[in-house]
């Protein structure tokens, strides 16, 4: 509710509040371009979303906006490269809620000493399904069987310590089960290997049950929110499913240098909103599965990167794994 609550308050925040416009002004422009350091493969999904918001960004910057991408390294390269720039807000890096994770587990970074969040700008839901031949009908049915066979279920991730590693991991201690993690290479792959029932299930983004379910090739058995999705209303969300764990979003969003002047810091806050809400920018990452999220202020950003934070670290203490 929180979040829903915070998300109205940007809205508004959008709409003509004076409070950024007045901030908008305090800061000059740098020369040159400004640069939006990726983490992820060029044409990738987190590639296009940041890409559909770069017209606008230049319009409400007044400057040319180069993405750059730098994969690999479980983020390192990208943070490496954000840690060589001057800390003047003419370099920005996407933030991932998979990066959170990649700190709570091996602690080679931390996000928010090192940089200075400056706002989401948009989030994804997330679902919990089985393939097609599954046996199990709901997630009661899941449960049971993981209780009474202790290790036999498999479920897919996109590696050990990733999000979907430590939201199954607390799913596990909440239900009282423990499965086998399958780690694969992404999203595309889990599914696959689903659908081919390599593994009994996973926890993959909304966009790809909404892709295959429709089809049969693999069955939804609770929305991982904290109330139905409006294009699944008919499935449960994972606490009506019997299974009281907090809700998940996989959110992106932009931080600079920590240094950063304060008045560059609200100035890009200003932009990167104007640029999230814009409605052309809204339409081309709907497609993705994606929602506008914003924060209110760069804090609400630290502080959902904190919370996020909090619950990882629980989680990945349990999992003993060992540093990258």
């Amino acid at each position: 509710m929180k979040r829903r609550h915070l998300l109205q308050h940007a809205v508004a925040l959008a709409a003509g509040s004076s409070s950024w416009g007045a901030a908008w002004g305090q800061a000059a422009v740098p020369a040159g371009a400004t640069r939006i350091i990726v983490p992820w493969p060029a044409s990738g999904a987190v590639d296009v979303s940041v890409r559909a918001g770069v017209p606008a960004l230049e319009r409400l910057l007044g400057q040319e906006v180069v993405v750059d991408n730098r994969p690999g390294g479980q983020f390192q390269l990208a943070l490496q490269a954000l840690a060589q720039a001057p800390a003047d807000g003419r370099t920005l890096l996407h933030l991932s809620a998979g990066m959170v994770a990649v700190q709570a587990v091996h602690g080679t970074y931390d996000l928010l000493a090192d940089l200075r969040p400056i706002t989401a700008v948009g989030d994804s839901s997330m679902v919990l399904m089985v393939g097609p031949r599954s046996p199990h009908k709901t997630l009661a049915d899941l449960v049971a069987f993981g209780r009474a066979h202790p290790g036999r279920l498999t479920y897919a991730t996109s590696g050990q310590g990733s999000l979907e590693h430590l939201k199954i991991a607390q799913i596990e201690k909440v239900a009282g089960f423990r499965g086998l993690d399958v780690p694969f290479r992404g999203g595309p792959d889990m599914v696959k290997a689903l659908i081919g029932g390599e593994v009994d299930f996973t926890i993959v983004a909304t966009a790809f049950a909404a892709q295959f379910a429709p089809r049969g090739l693999v069955r939804v058995l609770a929305a991982m929110d904290e109330r139905r999705l409006p294009e699944m209303p008919d499935v449960a969300t994972v606490t009506e499913a019997g299974v009281n764990v907090p809700p998940l979003r996989i959110w992106g969003g932009y931080a600079v240098r920590a240094g950063t002047p304060e008045a560059m810091v609200q100035r890009l806050h200003g932009a990167l909103v104007a640029a999230a809400r814009d409605l052309e920018v809204a339409a081309r990452v709907a497609p993705l599965g994606m929602t506008v999220f914003t924060s209110p202020a760069p804090a609400d950003f630290s502080a959902l990167i904190a919370s996020d934070l909090a619950w990882m670290k629980s989680m990945a203490g349990g999992l003993s794994l060992k540093g990258p």
